[in-house]
């Protein structure tokens, strides 16, 4: 028996092919495209055929990378004033010198060095420069100053205080004014330096 005169019109395309074995391919065809089985996934891969599970459409679960840990270390020194609230004088932490705001006290007092702002300020570099020391860094080392006034228009005195520690090179900087500062102080400053 010969095929169909159109080749197309049916799976079965062989010449001269019997109706028995036209039978068997088209049944060969059908389970060549037969569906896979229904897979619930809503517990876990683990329910996946294994065949299909290592698939490539099927994404590698991510790796887990282990952070090292930073370290972190409290600076105290007698030589700076103590802190007067929750907080450490200074932090070293991932290469870097974390100095909190320092204020003009006298270290082992809690009196002010004096009530004039140029004097302010250079209580206020002494005591950075000596936690700095602690740290075993240096204000050469510095690389970003914050300065908090009681009043903008001491800006100019504590400015040339300041420019004498920073000659060469001096680190970034912001300058603020603000209504107050703690215990009436005229001057703050913190400062963040590199780590030795």
């Amino acid at each position: 028996t010969r095929a169909a005169a159109n080749p197309l019109s049916s799976p079965c395309q062989i010449r001269y092919t019997t109706p028995r074995r036209c039978e068997l391919i088209n049944r060969m065809a059908s389970l060549a495209f037969r569906t896979l089985p229904f897979v619930s996934l809503t517990n876990s891969t683990r329910a996946i055929p294994q065949r299909i599970a290592h698939n490539h459409r099927f994404p590698p679960r991510p790796r887990h990378i282990a952070m090292s840990s930073i370290s972190r270390e409290v600076i105290a020194t007698e030589n700076a004033p103590g802190a007067v609230g929750a907080y450490s004088q200074a932090i070293k932490a991932n290469g870097f010198v974390y100095i909190s705001g320092q204020v003009p006290l006298v270290p082992g007092t809690k009196n002010f060095n004096s009530e004039d702002v140029e004097e302010q300020a250079e209580q206020v570099m002494k005591n950075l420069e000596a936690i700095l020391k602690e740290a075993g860094s240096s204000f050469s080392r510095v690389v970003k100053t914050t300065i908090l006034l009681a009043d903008i228009a001491d800006f100019a005195k504590v400015n040339a205080v300041y420019g004498k520690y920073f000659p060469v090179d001096p680190p970034a900087r912001a300058a603020y004014a603000v209504r107050d500062l703690p215990l009436g102080a005229k001057v703050e400053i913190e400062a963040v330096a590199l780590a030795p």
